[in-house]
């Protein structure tokens, strides 16, 4: 039986741990001082959770370790565990923003198996993206069996550089954010049309969702599709004209992500 140890049971951390409850011979312990009592509350078959990793007594038993905490408390928390005398075979997991493999190397043993993984909101109703990156140490066989774990809450791209993280996490790690922000102004713009709340959003939320599965399911790409619609002297090309002007809605998107992506560089340092 796989042992699993979840430092942090958040948004994320609980999201994971709900999708991965589902799989057999696996067993969690969970550290987490504010939520461990609502955890064991649950009374989960294959859960215990913790106030603090001193709670914990089979430490040295552990498989796995999986940081899902706030970047603000990460060294706190990693002094903490450089106490603690896991086995060698450990697998040690962040998905902890903008903290590189580097920072963790302070405190874990030398020859650590690691793996820094950037998942996505969307992980909570298992359709996020995983990207993920391991150190020269990892072996094939670990890297398969966290790659499973993770398949679990959507699908995973491997990085073959760390400093990839820093694009990814503009485009994948902060993307829901972005498509919330479009949905929210294309909502807007149908009740400012004169629609009601309810029939906004059912219009503009199937609208999406049946875009991207047409796009999923198409050899075209989405540009073509786009034009396709955009029929000369129709409805979709007097929006286009607004929308191309300039290209202004591309430079957007491109100084936005640019943005994203800086501001991931300088939180890593």
């Amino acid at each position: 039986m796989n042992k699993i140890l979840l430092i942090g049971c958040g948004h994320m951390g609980s999201a994971l741990l709900q999708a991965w409850l589902l799989q057999k011979n696996i067993y969690f312990y969970v550290v987490d001082p504010i939520n461990y009592k609502k955890i064991n509350k649950k009374k989960y078959n294959k859960v215990k959770a913790y106030k603090s990793l001193l709670d914990i007594k089979d430490i040295s038993s552990i498989d796995i370790v999986i940081f899902a905490i706030k970047p603000q408390i990460i060294q706190e928390v990693l002094k903490e565990v450089s106490f603690f005398n896991f086995n060698k075979k450990t697998i040690f997991v962040s998905i902890v923003a903008g903290i590189q493999m580097s920072l963790f190397n302070k405190f874990l043993k030398k020859n650590n198996q690691f793996i820094r993984v950037m998942p996505n909101m969307p992980a909570l109703v298992n359709k996020g993206m995983s990207c993920l990156v391991a150190n020269k140490t990892i072996t094939t066989k670990n890297k398969n069996k966290i790659n499973s774990l993770f398949l679990k809450v959507g699908k995973t791209l491997w990085l073959k550089k760390e400093k990839d993280i820093n694009i990814v996490t503009a485009i994948s790690g902060s993307g829901p954010g972005y498509i919330f922000l479009l949905v929210d102004a294309f909502e807007k713009a149908a009740l400012k049309l004169g629609l009601n709340e309810k029939d906004s959003k059912e219009l503009v939320y199937q609208t999406f969702f049946g875009s991207i599965e047409l796009l999923l399911k198409n050899n075209s790409s989405a540009l073509k599709l786009a034009k396709n619609i955009a029929v000369s002297g129709g409805t979709t090309e007097a929006a286009f004209k607004i929308f191309l002007d300039k290209k202004i809605l591309h430079k957007t998107f491109e100084r936005a992500i640019s943005a994203a992506y800086t501001k991931s560089i300088k939180l890593s340092k």
